[in-house]
């Protein structure tokens, strides 16, 4: 109903009486077009400001989840349009906040729980269940089932094939890390995402010259970005204000 609201200028209504001439709509043409087996009318509006885009799939499945995927990239262009403000994707970002949140709890623990009444063994157990939620987040990236690594100067997210070498030859292995910024000929030094490693303050700058030479970047959207942030945050809230968690095994 959106959709044609917006090429029509048609307002929805919630009954047939009385209808007002404000609610109708107009089109500048009516044609009929098919597509395989099924038929189609085409409105084509009175501004050329609109595109059609027409979505195929073998299956009706495979078909709604086409349309869904499409409609959120829209959205989050929509937003980014709105507010151009980009974060780093790939896994970058919240690799880089895990690091930065581990290095911040390390070194000002006994500040932390000061204000907030906690004991430390409380803010360490918060503390490492957030920073592991990031994680898998980031890592639900890869799916070809390679090794997920983080470096220790950035904080971000690589991706090592599954058929790689060695530790030693993970330079020669790695091309650039998730968002691309990097590349792996920067002396860079790699830990595998989730093993034990010392704390470290991931560096924040972004220097001009490293942005400047790179061509593809990956980006997300900052408000989708802090507003998935945001839901997960409160969902986890809800779920410990109710003590327990209703499970679905169907």
């Amino acid at each position: 109903m959106e959709p044609l609201s917006k090429v029509t200028g048609a307002t929805p209504i919630g009954s047939l009486y009385p209808i007002v001439s404000t609610t109708y709509g107009s089109v500048k043409d009516v044609r009929s077009a098919r597509f395989g087996s099924k038929y189609f009318f085409h409105l084509l509006p009175n501004e050329a400001t609109i595109c059609s885009l027409l979505l195929c799939s073998r299956n009706d499945t495979a078909w709604e989840e086409l349309k869904l995927t499409c409609q959120t990239a829209m959205h989050v262009l929509q937003l980014t349009i709105k507010e151009p403000w980009v974060l780093l994707g790939g896994g970058c970002v919240e690799t880089h906040l895990a690091a930065y949140i581990r290095h911040k709890v390390h070194n000002e623990a006994e500040a932390i729980v000061r204000d907030d009444g906690c004991s430390q063994a409380e803010l360490h157990i918060a503390t490492e269940a957030f920073c592991s939620a990031l994680e898998s987040a980031a890592v639900s990236l890869e799916h070809d089932g390679g090794e997920i690594l983080i470096d220790m100067k950035y904080g971000h997210f690589w991706s090592c094939p599954a058929d790689s070498a060695s530790v030693g030859n993970w330079p020669d292995t790695l091309s650039r890390c998730g968002c691309g910024l990097y590349n792996s000929q920067e002396e860079l030094s790699w830990s595998v995402l989730r093993s034990t490693y010392h704390p470290f303050a991931p560096q924040t700058c972004l220097p001009q010259a490293a942005s400047g030479s790179v061509s593809n970047l990956t980006v997300d959207s900052f408000t989708a970005k802090l507003s998935g942030l945001q839901v997960a945050v409160e969902t986890a809230n809800l779920i410990l204000d109710l003590s327990y968690v209703i499970e679905d095994k169907n």
